[in-house]
């Protein structure tokens, strides 16, 4: 309990001075959470390698190619089924300099049933974005279902996202659709190849046209190191023109 108490000190903690990442940090998540009592720790990073896009960045507009996005995550277990989590992000574009610009707070992370009871094994993530008003002036809200099949030797999982802003110019937008897909073959423990697909499609009830959306497709590997230790990496291909063209991924993580 002091070591669960100290991690939401240090989360509340930034808060008050966090923003927003343009450059996504892609992640599917699966329907398994931390144990009870157990942190999990987490480095993302981001690598834009290709991309004709630009963005605004605090008070000027940067290129979004060879962009780098970092992101630090802790996660503890409530029970063995529900827990909270905090993210602190950072961007550094080619064309400005490195900046701490977001923390996420995860209110929780809630995984239903047990595995193999349903059709589907379902979870429910809710997310919550607090910019600073330097970066962006409204804050966002983001439910994320978990839906997770086990068919052989393979692992099908979906992402379908809602995301509302809840304040500033923007809020009077109404939910937009986003989505994460992934299949990994796991017929070895230390190793599993797979496929993910990322894409922000627009508002519920006004989708962008294609061209306008952005649509991913990532290779992705997973290899793991002993317990408790997991690398996942992937490269990123942008289907549409509102997409970046080649981006690199990492994500490790260390539970103990």
């Amino acid at each position: 309990m002091r070591r669960f108490l100290s991690l939401i000190v240090i989360a509340l903690s930034f808060l008050w001075i966090t923003g927003e990442a343009s450059a996504q940090l892609y992640k599917v998540y699966g329907w398994s959470t931390p144990e009870q009592g157990e942190v999990e720790l987490v480095y993302w990073t981001t690598f834009i390698a290709s991309s004709d896009l630009s963005y605004q960045f605090f008070d000027k507009e940067v290129n979004r190619d060879n962009l780098w996005a970092h992101s630090f995550e802790v996660e503890y277990g409530i029970t063995d089924r529900f827990t909270v989590a905090a993210y602190f992000d950072f961007e550094d574009p080619a064309d400005a300099s490195f900046r701490y610009i977001r923390t996420r707070a995860v209110f929780f992370r809630y995984r239903f049933l047990e595995k193999g009871q349903r059709f589907l094994d379902p979870a429910i993530y809710v997310e919550y974005y607090i910019p600073s008003r330097e970066y962006a002036d409204y804050e966002e809200l983001e439910v994320r279902l978990i839906l997770e099949k086990d068919v052989g030797d393979l692992r099908v999982v979906f992402n379908p996202m809602f995301e509302k802003k809840t304040s500033g110019s923007e809020s009077q937008e109404g939910f937009e659709f986003n989505y994460a897909v992934g299949i990994y073959y796991r017929k070895y423990h230390m190793l599993q190849p797979g496929i993910e697909f990322h894409g922000k499609t627009g508002e519920l009830s006004h989708f962008k046209s294609w061209d306008e959306q952005r649509h991913y497709i990532f290779p992705t590997l997973d290899l793991r190191f002993g317990r408790g230790m997991h690398w996942h990496c992937g490269v990123g291909f942008g289907l549409t023109n509102a997409s970046d063209k080649l981006t690199f991924k990492s994500i490790f993580s260390v539970e103990f």
